[in-house]
């Protein structure tokens, strides 16, 4: 017998079955391997996240994308990932993105009001208030106990003129949690906006009554006495609002505008300069000071703050 013929033979019969055997464990080996992966790929994406987090915490974005955004490769369907990455992307005021990862969220589960929520502040961020109402709409019928969802959605009413439905929401928000003196300040700043004066006061002394030394509120009784006419009770309530926050730069210059209509010159410097520290980029500023300085009879220093004035309205044209 030819052996050499008949391992040929064999061989030739037998090879291909071997070859497909091989193969097979090859395939199980990798299999496994792959398999073994998955909970360390897995771990890798949440350490991934979990870093990212951090970084948006210390309000480095940069780092926190790229990090949110590998871990989103290996989980891509990870909803407190998606949610994480477009909370930094809407703080970069990159809205498109930020929305859309939003969208992301609701297609992977649609029952998740956070995302409603998440997109309408977005919305009401880019000033477009009507998308912003029906997304808060909805956040608030998925959960009609998400209380911050009330408050935005009432100023987002406001914000578009529908001074009534705004005041109903708030009032609901209010219902929710009673001791929160912003809310009643919102609720006041509403009745201002309306026109409704009396029924403004009445919400801020709430408001007051919860946090005497709330400095929104005490910022929005000044600026209701201002339009009022009322410059006396006005630069009382700024000079409590610049109390409670030196720094807080609209007080400071709307106190300077009412120190000028009653000519008290110095006081209205000191407001302007004060204002400019805490907000170098309103230069309406320089342009007032210029103003006192001229009614002072200080001609010099008026010419100088017009000049510094015209540099810096140039500038800002330029942008």
């Amino acid at each position: 017998m030819n052996f050499l013929r008949f391992f040929k033979s064999t061989a030739t019969y037998y090879l291909p079955a071997i070859l497909l055997a091989g193969a097979f464990q090859y395939s199980l080996v990798y299999a496994s391997s792959v398999k073994d992966q998955m909970p360390y790929r897995s771990n890798m994406a949440h350490e991934q996240y979990l870093q990212g987090v951090e970084y948006a915490k210390y309000g480095l974005h940069n780092e926190a994308i790229e990090l949110f955004r590998k871990s989103l490769a290996t989980d891509p369907d990870n909803i407190d990932t998606c949610i994480s990455l477009g909370e930094v992307y809407a703080d970069k005021r990159m809205d498109s993105e930020a929305i859309e990862l939003f969208q992301k969220v609701l297609k992977i589960n649609p029952n998740q009001p956070q995302a409603y929520f998440k997109i309408g502040t977005v919305y009401f961020d880019m000033e477009e208030y009507e998308p912003a109402i029906e997304y808060l709409k909805k956040t608030i019928e998925m959960n009609p106990d998400y209380k911050v969802a009330y408050s935005l959605l009432g100023i987002s009413y406001a914000k578009s003129g529908k001074y009534d439905e705004a005041v109903k929401v708030l009032k609901k928000r209010i219902e929710l949690d009673p001791n929160l003196a912003i809310t009643y300040s919102n609720l006041g700043l509403v009745y201002t906006m309306k026109g409704s004066n009396k029924e403004a006061l009445v919400e801020y002394n709430k408001a007051l009554g919860i946090n005497p030394y709330h400095e929104e509120t005490l910022f929005n009784i000044a600026f209701l006495y201002e339009n009022m006419g009322q410059i006396d009770e006005a630069l009382a309530y700024y000079n409590k609002t610049v109390e409670c926050n030196s720094g807080n730069a609209k007080a400071q210059y709307n106190l300077g505008l009412n120190y000028l209509k009653k000519k008290q010159y110095d006081e209205a410097i000191n407001a302007f300069e004060i204002s400019l520290m805490a907000n170098p980029d309103n230069i309406e500023a320089y342009n007032n000071l210029g103003n006192v300085y001229a009614a002072k009879g200080m001609e010099e220093k008026a010419k100088n703050y017009f000049s510094l004035y015209n540099k810096q309205l140039k500038l800002q044209q330029k942008k």
